[in-house]
């Protein structure tokens, strides 16, 4: 008779352990949706920082050196703030941002 009573208390501290554990699951998996996420700043200033190249690019293609020369202005601001919120890296970025602007800034001076 002991050893039934001891099984059924075992199986319900069990039954009440998984339910406890599965409601708790439910909880954390509903919060973590309900949360809204958060984007590293660093990484907006990347995406602008691309796209500010892009549109240099596009613009100079087409032959709007000015337009150009405003995005490449950009671009190098963008990568500037990326070279010092993360000190080491986008230094080669940065470079070659300036290298563009200089390049846009002499062939419009020429124009």
């Amino acid at each position: 008779m002991k050893l039934v009573s001891a099984a059924i208390t075992g199986g319900l501290i069990a039954l009440v352990g998984y339910a406890s554990v599965a409601r708790r699951r439910r909880q954390v998996a509903r919060a973590e949706a309900g949360r809204t996420s958060t984007e590293d700043p660093t990484q907006a200033m990347l995406r602008h920082a691309e796209e500010a190249d892009r549109a240099r690019d596009e613009l100079a293609a087409q032959g709007r050196h000015g337009e150009a020369l405003d995005h490449a202005r950009v671009a190098v601001d963008q990568w500037t703030a990326l070279t010092q919120a993360r000190v080491g890296r986008f230094q080669s970025e940065r470079q070659a941002a300036l290298r563009r602007f200089e390049q846009l800034r002499t062939s419009a001076g020429s124009a």
